[in-house]
């Protein structure tokens, strides 16, 4: 049913979850699970060396963070003989990477996790799974931790 399947992962232990049955499913379909990380653009401002040695930092820090989250992905991937490809990308907005990582990689499918935040502070803050549920063009599975 489903060829290809995109993880947007973020550390949490919601996204962790979530990885664990869509590993499953993945193995169970002979899909690929395409691991992401949308990683926040440098933000300074500054002009000079300062700048440019912090965005190096900031830059080599994410990957290493991204890396190790992704790698954990592999792994578990392997271990079921499911195939995985990784990606990372840089965007100030997760929803915006998360849409332009389905449509590059050709994804049919997006699988979430979600803290199942509710009431006020979801209602303030806004969710990333119940955008990408509303503007992805392809199914979209969300996975409560």
């Amino acid at each position: 049913m489903f060829k290809k399947i995109l993880l947007p992962i973020d550390g949490s232990d919601a996204a962790l979850a979530a990885a664990r049955l869509v590993i499953e499913l993945a193995q169970c379909q002979g899909a690929q699970v395409c691991g992401l990380m949308v990683i926040d653009p440098y933000l300074y401002a500054g002009v000079g060396q300062a700048s440019t040695l912090g965005q190096q930092a900031h830059s080599q820090e994410a990957a290493a963070w991204a890396e190790q989250h992704l790698g954990v992905l592999r792994s578990q991937c392997e271990a079921l003989k499911v195939p995985f490809q990784s990606a990372t990308l840089e965007s100030a907005s997760v929803l915006k990477g998360i849409l332009e990582a389905q449509q590059s990689l050709g994804c049919d499918l997006i699988a979430l996790g979600s803290r199942g935040r509710g009431g006020v502070s979801a209602l303030l803050l806004g969710s990333v799974a119940q955008k990408v549920l509303a503007q992805s063009p392809v199914p979209v599975m969300i996975l409560k931790a």
